[in-house]
């Protein structure tokens, strides 16, 4: 499965929207992250890089509704 951005923007909304916790996030990109059966690839480095992000313990505490409506928004006209 490849992870693109149109995919993180997705799960972005679903935070917005109280439908997807912060460590379901986490798990997500942990998932992805460390995958060892290669199941997931990220679309690019944009992607790669903000997963890599939502796992990081040092930047977990960043994750709210207003970083990630900022990043959701950056993605979207990245796209």
């Amino acid at each position: 499965m490849i992870i693109t951005r149109r995919e993180l923007i997705k799960i972005c909304d679903r935070f917005l929207a109280d439908e997807v916790s912060k460590e379901e996030m986490i798990h997500f990109a942990t998932t992805v992250m460390f995958d060892d059966e290669d199941k997931y690839e990220c679309e690019d480095e944009i992607v790669e890089e903000i997963l890599s992000q939502w796992d990081n313990m040092n930047t977990q505490s960043k994750i709210n509704k207003r970083s990630i409506q900022t990043l959701r928004n950056a993605l979207f006209e990245i796209e």
